[in-house]
């Protein structure tokens, strides 16, 4: 699935799997978009598979890991992941009977799998509000697996329902975007507990450059000495602000962003003709809702009143806010203020004032609020407090 768009990284990984020399614990570094989720989905299917894994095997395990319903894997993965799914959602009803209805069941238990019923034994109670919404998620998938050829409106009645749960479900989401000390506790329990069902176990962990000293030092007791038949994936988009202890403890793939022509062909993966977009990024915000030309638009306005010092009236930063939360571009946004800030002619201290305070918004995990509209609005006023 991955060779035709990371054909160097593929055939490395796939030398070692078929060796047996593929790694305990794997650290795949490098920006969004460049697969590193689907790779170590990939290489966990082929490991777990008694075959060989070929792309082809319907093997059980192969089978389970086509839905990600294979229950010896644990995703902790806390991005926001709507962008894809409603990337993935558009490619189901284009062809609800071919490749991207699997790939669409996948996408969505992504972010499912961080409520494994082995990371809710030390949960709070709005923790196992959110599980519940994930189990009625799951259920919907488990009905759509099991489902015949799909008619057009009966794929699109599966869609409205999809959307309207998984509304629900990003409601209820948990404002940490890093892996918490309590996910490794339970996960270090799960790992040593005896394996009934002989099969191998996975982890796969993102973002672990954000976590606490706690969380690093529990992680990296783990990561000494990993029990049999268990394999760590890490993911980071920067592996520079990982301890070097735990650095040392994995072998590390640089995952380089896609060529040009390897992002047409991914984008036409998904049943689009039309690949004219400068990234994959803009190719995901666009199918999830957002108006790139209007986000820039919106930030030129914002940026205009930091450098004048001038407060936007009230009624037009409710517009803007507004925008932000119906398109769900907060993230989006946030990212290409701060690179308008940093480009402007406004003071260098401010800039980094001002920069600080952006990715104290991103990293506080408020992305995840659905009243983003306050959240920006907050931000916005105490930028030009700064001023």
């Amino acid at each position: 699935m991955i060779a035709p768009f990371q054909p160097h990284l593929a055939a490395l990984l796939g030398e070692q799997l078929a060796s047996g020399t593929f790694s305990r614990v794997s650290l795949f570094g490098g920006d969004r978009y460049t697969l590193r989720m689907s790779t170590a989905i990939e290489c966990a299917r082929v490991l777990s598979c008694a075959h060989g894994g070929g792309e082809h095997c319907r093997c059980p395990s192969c089978t389970k890991f086509a839905t990600l319903s294979y229950s010896d894997l644990i995703i902790v993965s806390q991005r926001d992941h709507r962008q894809r799914i409603e990337a993935a959602l558009a490619a189901f009803l284009h062809d609800p009977n071919g490749p991207w209805r699997n790939r669409l069941i996948q996408t969505i238990r992504i972010p499912l799998l961080g409520f494994h019923p082995i990371l809710l034994e030390e949960a709070g109670s709005a923790l196992q509000n959110t599980a519940a919404r994930a189990e009625g998620m799951n259920n919907l998938l488990y009905e759509l697996t099991a489902e015949g050829v799909l008619e057009r409106n009966r794929a699109e009645e599966y869609v409205r329902d999809l959307r309207k749960t998984l509304k629900d479900f990003y409601s209820g989401l948990p404002k940490s975007t890093t892996v918490s000390i309590n996910q490794v506790r339970s996960i270090d329990s799960w790992v040593h507990q005896t394996n009934i069902s002989g099969q191998l176990r996975f982890v796969i962990l993102e973002g672990i450059e954000q976590t606490n000293i706690a969380a690093r030092n529990a992680l990296l007791k783990l990561l000494e000495e990993p029990p049999k038949g268990v394999y760590f994936f890490l993911i980071s988009e920067h592996p520079s602000r990982i301890m070097p202890t735990i650095l040392s403890r994995s072998r590390q793939y640089l995952f380089p962003p896609l060529s040009e022509e390897n992002r047409r062909s991914f984008i036409a993966s998904y049943g689009l003709t039309e690949s004219n977009y400068d990234s994959l990024r803009s190719f995901f915000l666009t199918q999830s809702g957002v108006n790139i030309e209007e986000s820039r638009l919106l930030v030129d306005r914002l940026l205009a009143s930091l450098i004048d010092g001038r407060a936007l009236d009230s009624r037009t930063i409710a517009s803007i806010t507004a925008e932000i939360e119906k398109t769900n571009s907060c993230e989006y946004v946030l990212s290409i203020l701060g690179e308008a800030i940093a480009k402007s002619v406004l003071s260098r201290r401010y800039v980094a004032k001002a920069v600080a305070l952006i990715d104290e918004t991103y990293a506080a995990g408020l992305l995840y609020n659905q009243n983003q509209r306050f959240t920006f609005e907050a931000l916005y006023y105490r930028l030009l407090e700064e001023r």
